[in-house]
């Protein structure tokens, strides 16, 4: 029961909160976007938040979560825990920027390909994969940025960055609606607050009171770093495909109505992005701190078991009151209730399944992409060949088989590794 201390539940309770107020303010802004653009531009919107997602997938490969997993491990008898963070934060950017320039070469040319698929103007593609790379450029070093503050426990840093940017992008997509907003300024707005978010946290995470000697021993985590990205960047590749692969097939074989349809429903799912917030900076701390089988087991338990009555509680309201939600999204999208049922199990179990893969991650326990690629490849492959790729219910109903396979694979490997871990620890007393 260590997880659910008082002081714990209050920290929860409070940073829950302050995220329930950010993503209400990014749902608003959603909402303002599903309901201004038009079909077809707001199709082109969906693909580039997309390709971005790709792009900062592919600069990162687990960048991140190795920060999250070496910086907790960090001994503070070695020295300034936040002077050793600062060495270790620097190094994974270096790797970052090598690996921002690969990713230039695979995105362009299939960035564009799919905008002009969708009937973009060729400036209009040429300008959104521009602002796919800067977005990845930046917000890259903020996932490093936040690894360091949750090592470090500063919180309320993360709250207030997110209530102060989320509340700029509102302001400024309000002012552009009145004005001009089509898909490339929604997501120039979406660079402009990810850039002034990147800013101010690496200069709140700056250490003035590091000493000039500590500069050349920079390099001293990188052979860490590459060792755990060995381990995380093959699932960061299949995590590619598995949570993209529906989209782009709805981008080529399906109209530019069906991928807003998509974008739009997905818009619906903004409460599992509270729950990943507060998994990322409360869970994964623990669970990396933590090295006690029965703190382990126990705790991991209780997130299996919240994620499964979620799940069973959000199918049950979206059943009852499907009218309510979609008018949410106004009229052009009312006629997707049998797409929101699936659209809230493929959200839940994607978001239980992050959750169980980023509490092993946290614990070093990182699973093989033999493991997680054939299992929920095979469960995807399947759901391909008795679905239409070219519907939004279809492309929910995979998204669903994907994500149920790798919860179940996820929680099998970690429950294994917690054995291995409880009889080391047995056989070392």
């Amino acid at each position: 029961m260590s997880l659910l201390t008082r002081r714990r539940l209050a920290r929860a309770s409070g940073f829950a909160s302050t995220q329930l107020v950010v993503q209400g303010i990014g749902f608003v802004a959603g909402i303002l976007l599903v309901r201004r653009l038009d079909h077809a531009q707001y199709g082109l919107y969906t693909l580039v938040v997309s390709m971005t997602s790709v792009s900062i997938i592919l600069a990162d490969l687990g960048l991140a979560t190795a920060v999250l997993s070496i910086g907790g491990a960090l001994s503070p008898a070695a020295g300034s825990v936040q002077q050793s963070l600062g060495l270790l934060g620097r190094d994974a950017l270096r790797l970052h920027r090598r690996l921002l320039t690969l990713t230039a070469f695979a995105i362009v040319p299939c960035c564009m390909g799919l905008l002009l698929k969708q009937n973009a103007s060729p400036w209009q593609a040429a300008a959104l994969t521009l602002i796919v790379l800067f977005s990845a450029a930046c917000m890259v070093p903020t996932g490093i940025g936040l690894s360091m503050a949750r090592v470090l426990s500063r919180t309320r840093l993360q709250q207030a960055l997110d209530l102060g940017t989320n509340g700029a992008r509102l302001a400024l997509l309000a002012l552009a609606s009145l004005l001009f907003l089509d898909a490339t300024v929604a997501c120039a707005v979406a660079l402009l607050t990810a850039f002034a978010y990147t800013t101010l946290l690496s200069r709140a995470l700056v250490d003035d009171s590091e000493p000039a000697h500590e500069t050349p021993n920079l390099g001293t985590h990188v052979p860490a770093l590459r060792a755990q990205l060995a381990r995380l960047a093959p699932n960061s590749l299949y995590y590619i495909v598995s949570t993209q692969l529906t989209l782009w097939l709805v981008g080529i074989f399906g109209s530019p109505e069906r991928v807003a349809e998509l974008g739009a429903l997905a818009r619906l799912g903004a409460v599992f992005v509270v729950i990943g917030s507060v998994s990322a900076a409360l869970l994964l701390p623990y669970f990396a701190r933590r090295d006690d089988p029965a703190e382990l087991a126990s705790a991991f338990i209780g997130v299996n078991l919240f994620y499964a009555a979620l799940l069973g509680m959000l199918l049950s309201i979206a059943a009852a009151f499907p009218a309510a939600l979609l008018w949410i999204l106004g009229a052009k999208y009312a006629g997707l209730a049998n797409e929101l049922l699936w659209m809230v199990a493929a959200t839940t179990l994607a978001a239980w399944s992050g959750t169980v893969y980023g509490v092993g991650c946290a614990r070093g326990w990182v699973m093989p992409v033999t493991l997680i690629a054939s299992v929920g490849m095979g469960a995807t492959l399947a759901a391909v060949a008795l679905v239409d790729v070219s519907s939004v219910r279809g492309a929910f109903m995979i998204n669903a088989a994907g994500s149920a396979a790798g919860t179940c694979a996820g929680i099998a490997y970690f429950c294994w590794h917690l054995q291995r871990h409880a009889r080391l620890r047995l056989a070392l007393l």
